[in-house]
Parts: C-alpha cells; sequence; structure tokens
C-alpha cells in the first residue's frame, strides 16, 4: 500500500519540478531593465529641430518636427543629455537637461511659449 501512495506522488513532483525549472529560466526575462526612450511633443506652429548630446558619445536628432507633432519614441542610452531647441525663425535656443534612467520613457514637451522653453514629461 505505501508503494502504491509513492507511485503516485512521482507525476507530482515531477509537475512541480518542471514549474520550478520554467520559473527560473524565466526569471531573467521579467526582471531585463529597458532602454530609455525619447519623444519629442511640438507644441509651437513652428517647425523645431531638438539635439540630445551626451558628454561622450553621439548626438541624436529630432529634426523637422513639425506644428502640433509627436515625434515616436526612440531608444536613448542610460546617460545624462543636454538638450536644445532650435525654432524655426527664432534666434533664442531652449536648453535643459536631463538624466534618462533604465525603464522610463520622457516626453520632450516645447510649449508655445517666448522665449521657447523646453520641459521634460517623465511616462
Amino acid at each position: 500500500m505505501k508503494r502504491q501512495h509513492h507511485e503516485e506522488s512521482i507525476p507530482i513532483m515531477r509537475a512541480y519540478l518542471y514549474i520550478a525549472c520554467v520559473a527560473v529560466l524565466l526569471l531573467p526575462l521579467a526582471c531585463a531593465k529597458e532602454k530609455p526612450k525619447v519623444r519629442v511633443e511640438n507644441r509651437r506652429a513652428e517647425l523645431i529641430d531638438v539635439q540630445l548630446k551626451r558628454q561622450q558619445g553621439s548626438t541624436i536628432n529630432f529634426n523637422d518636427v513639425g506644428g502640433g507633432a509627436t515625434t515616436g519614441f526612440v531608444e536613448v542610452d542610460r546617460a545624462t543629455y543636454e538638450l536644445d531647441v532650435k525654432v524655426e525663425g527664432l534666434s533664442t535656443d531652449a536648453t535643459t537637461f536631463f538624466t534618462a534612467e533604465e525603464d522610463k520613457q520622457y516626453g520632450v514637451v516645447v510649449p508655445k511659449t517666448t522665449p521657447p522653453s523646453v520641459r521634460i514629461e517623465m511616462r
């Protein structure tokens, strides 16, 4: 009688072992960090150009963003960026700094202000 009980528990133990192995294999995927993402929202009527500049590395450009337009998200590296906004037909630029962190999305918002300004909205 004891032997029969032991044989019945083997499939249950195998199922638990299978579930535990799958969980261990999937855990790194659930904990993987995503690169930061940035997009530009132009609330002005004029075209704008936005540059994201890192102290070291390449510059990311969002060129000719139309009035009222919002770009798609672009992945960026985790870093501190200088953000420079040029508005078509104006000589004054808007500049700010921000740090892009993993698992975050950032909106670079250029409102209709005089002089031009820029703010970062974390989503």
